[in-house]
């Protein structure tokens, strides 16, 4: 990110420059394609009424940033592999995880590992596998990503991938302690307000919204601050190393979460994980709710699935003192 104050001095991105709370706001007059401007502030971080890991919510101040208006999809994907020839992850190891709704019993337990199936040659171009294509779904968010593979993507572009603190100021869209980006009444129950899964997981889905796996990015209403499928859709990875206690002692300005060495997954202690943000097609209110901006999921850094992408931001790094 070091050449974001380079380009920002060079192509006049600097405008007025104001003090609020002691720091020096400087604020944009241009907004680099594709992206919106999210003013620095504080907010409400977290839940006290979501899961024990969104726990306790706590106010966080940030740094003004910019973000991705739409997740990153396969046509921004494939430009990104034409000039530099990158080869993702999944598609070094030939294989995936690819989503199959399972043939249990209602009132069976519920295994994550029932429903995924490692499917070969299931990748970016191939989201079900070697018959499956991209053909006619440009438009429609790029799965079977890495942690590494999205970070890559994004630092093509000189950008970042959020952190956790930004992608819920984000996703929130100004509205402060609300359930989901849109406010707390439960209107996706009768309106499409984002892809996400009806009916009762993982046995039925009811596809009243249309789309059984994703949808083309901007199909559903964006939030206040212009953002599309900031929830629902696909999960979305951030930056941070994913701790279920986080919350309780992360700083005042600007979190990036836990090192790796602190990383902790309760039901993986041995294993490091990135922290997913978003919630996708396959959340469900009998299961994760995952589309509510306070969710929080952790995820293997190494791991893709067809349910999981990013979008990145660009932070004016060096501009606040």
């Amino acid at each position: 990110m070091s050449n974001w104050k380079q380009l920002a001095g060079g192509l006049g991105f600097i405008g007025a420059i104001f003090v609020i709370d002691t720091q020096i706001l400087v604020e944009p007059t241009e907004t680099p394609e594709g992206m919106i401007w999210i003013e620095s502030g504080s907010f409400i971080m977290g839940s006290d009424q979501g899961l024990p890991d969104e726990r306790p919510a706590h106010e966080v101040r940030l740094n003004g940033f910019w973000v991705d208006k739409y997740e990153v999809t396969n046509a921004d994907f494939i430009k990104f592999v034409a000039e530099t020839g990158y080869e993702t992850y999944s598609e070094e190891v030939k294989d995936s995880l690819v989503f199959e709704s399972p043939s249990l019993t209602p009132g069976e337990p519920v295994r994550p590992m029932s429903w995924w199936r490692l499917v070969a040659n299931a990748d970016w171009q191939h989201p079900e596998g070697a018959k499956d294509s991209i053909e006619r779904k440009e438009s429609h968010p790029v799965v079977h990503v890495t942690y590494d593979d999205a970070s890559a993507y994004c630092n093509w572009l000189d950008k970042d991938l959020p952190t956790e603190a930004q992608f819920e100021y984000a996703a929130r869209g100004g509205l402060e302690g609300e359930i989901y980006s849109w406010g707390s009444q439960p209107r996706h129950r009768h309106e499409t307000m984002t892809n996400h899964w009806q009916g009762t997981f993982p046995y039925h889905n009811e596809n009243s919204d249309g789309y059984a796996n994703t949808a083309p990015v901007g199909s559903f209403p964006p939030n206040d601050y212009g953002l599309y499928d900031i929830t629902g859709n696909v999960w979305e990875w951030v930056s941070d190393w994913y701790h279920p206690n986080y919350y309780s002692y992360s700083p005042l300005r600007n979190p990036i979460g836990v090192s790796i060495s602190e990383s902790l997954d309760p039901n993986e202690p041995t294993l490091p994980k990135r922290s997913i943000r978003g919630g996708s097609f396959l959340c469900s209110e009998n299961y994760c709710s995952g589309f509510r901006v306070s969710a929080r999921m952790p995820a293997e850094p190494s791991s893709s699935t067809n349910h999981t992408g990013f979008r990145c931001v660009a932070n004016q790094t060096g501009f606040f003192r």
